[in-house]
């Protein structure tokens, strides 16, 4: 199971560290955002163990940050979120429902 653990915030954005059960970080999530309703999110997560749980919490966040920052109209956030620098897909469950 894992946890954000917040780390900075200003006006423009978060940084969230990605805990495990025992506090150990294993990894990260940023955003910044722009008043004209740009997104960028990077993250990393150093422990390959956890890459599901990791995309589960993650892909959540980003559903949620889309929801208050850029509303529900048809911008999308600029992402890159990897993992030991591959980067990691984030909604491949989306391009398999019919």
């Amino acid at each position: 199971m894992l946890f954000f653990k917040p780390e900075f915030q200003n006006q423009q954005g978060e940084i969230l560290n990605v805990v495990d059960a025992s506090g150990k970080a294993v990894g990260y999530i940023a955003y910044l955002y722009k008043e004209d309703k740009e997104l960028y999110v990077m993250g990393q997560l150093n422990e390959e163990g956890e890459k599901q749980n990791f995309i589960d919490i993650v892909t959540h966040f980003i559903d949620g940050l889309k929801k208050a920052i850029l509303g529900e109209g048809e911008t999308e956030p600029n992402i890159y979120i990897h993992l030991g620098g591959q980067l990691i897909e984030l909604h491949k469950k989306d391009n398999n429902e019919e």
